[in-house]
């Protein structure tokens, strides 16, 4: 081989762009929680604990899409109560600008919901 300096060059650069992630997870930089950012929701209890809703809200709304349009089904029972199978029974305690559009802005997740439907607050 002739070009020694150059192959490990790359290799170096290879596993530092590989091991940058990693770095910066141990560090705590480049990742921001913003959940204690958002505006506190006003209700006394969820649909499900907080740690699911963070990672499965979308899951769960179209599993109530599912249920209200093509099963006509209107509510439903959790183990924090009976609720209704509408992004409505969202907005009682969050409020979109404050909670839903400001996480959505900063994780950069375009909701296809208001393609259609109008957001809260907006004529």
């Amino acid at each position: 081989m002739y070009h020694k300096g150059y192959v490990l060059i790359l290799i170096v650069a290879v596993l530092a762009l590989s091991l940058t992630p990693v770095i910066l997870a141990s560090t705590g930089k480049g990742f921001v929680d913003i959940r204690e950012e958002l505006e506190k929701p006003k209700g006394e209890k969820c649909v499900k604990d907080r740690e699911f809703m963070v990672a499965n809200h979308m899951e769960l709304l179209n599993e109530w899409r599912t249920m209200a349009i093509r099963h006509g089904i209107r509510t439903t029972q959790t183990e924090n109560g009976e609720f209704n199978v509408s992004i409505n029974e969202c907005f009682k305690c969050h409020d979109y600008g404050k909670f839903c559009d400001k996480c959505h802005s900063y994780a950069g997740v375009k909701v296809y919901c208001w393609t259609c439907h109008t957001p809260p607050g907006e004529e």
